[in-house]
């Protein structure tokens, strides 16, 4: 397969590697520079595009085309130089609990090999190789990445507190909301609260906000603001507080993702409607 295309000097030229934002979720297809070790914002589905993605969790390591993390967990990937996938999900766990049944357990906690694998490696080849637009990818990954809004995904409970809190933090990114005014909101303690939202997110308040302010700052950087401008606005004290939460939540510096250059771009999709 061939996925270089020719520039009008007739030179063959790679296609640039794209980071989708859409409200609930995030899609990066493309190349990595290097391994990249991380814990895991949201839950996250890793795909090898060309070939196997290495992961390593605890001290263990094993491969798989298709890979499916929750929230929270700590790991290591390796896409070997190779083109890979990776889609960082709902964070009310509907997208998660739709995947976990389609994919065999690993012993780390994590789950591979997708009764999809073969359909959703097509359609995020096919994002890249031909540079989609974002409502296009969208279109085209929904049942497969992304269960339609029609779509019954069997177990799955939503819980109006967590989507309240959730729609809370979203609604002023840059408001530090402490646990008991969040709590208030919902008619539940602090420590109550915290239990509840990590229940169904995977992960705590602070760690979500901190995801979302992430969220925020790439949307402002796809429209023009500086690096600094997007940080500050999202929340961030200074660039340099955001680089560091981008390192260690995503394995690399925003630069690896954000740069405006021929062999990167990010795009803003609407999602599906109501979002």
């Amino acid at each position: 397969m061939n996925d270089k295309n020719n520039n009008a000097n007739g030179q063959d030229v790679m296609p640039p590697s794209t980071l989708y934002l859409w409200r609930l979720r995030t899609l990066y297809v493309g190349y990595l520079e290097r391994r990249i070790t991380f814990s895991a914002g949201a839950h996250t589905l890793l795909f090898g595009l060309e070939d196997d993605v290495l992961l390593e969790v605890n001290g263990e390591t094993f491969r798989a085309r298709t890979l499916l993390l929750p929230a929270g967990i700590s790991f290591s990937a390796d896409s070997q130089g190779k083109q890979i996938g990776c889609c960082f999900l709902d964070p009310l766990g509907r997208d998660y609990l739709f995947h976990q049944r389609l994919m065999q357990r690993h012993e780390s906690g994590s789950y591979f090999a997708s009764a999809l694998q073969d359909k959703q490696l097509s359609v995020l080849t096919q994002a890249y190789r031909d540079s989609l637009e974002a409502d296009q990818v969208y279109a085209l990954l929904a049942d497969l990445l992304f269960p339609a809004a029609d779509t019954t995904v069997e177990g799955f409970m939503p819980d109006a507190r967590i989507a309240r809190i959730i729609e809370l933090i979203r609604s002023d990114p840059a408001q530090n909301y402490s646990n008991e005014d969040l709590a208030r909101q919902v008619g539940l303690s602090g420590a109550r609260l915290q239990r509840v939202f990590k229940e169904a997110t995977g992960i705590p308040i602070r760690r979500y906000r901190l995801w979302h302010r992430l969220f925020v700052t790439s949307t402002m950087m796809s429209m023009g603001s500086s690096l600094t401008d997007a940080a500050l606005t999202a929340g961030f004290s200074d660039s340099s507080h955001l680089s560091h939460v981008f390192q260690s939540m995503l394995g690399m510096p925003p630069s690896a993702m954000l740069s405006h250059s021929r062999q990167n771009r990010v795009l803003v999709g609407a999602g599906e409607p109501g979002e």
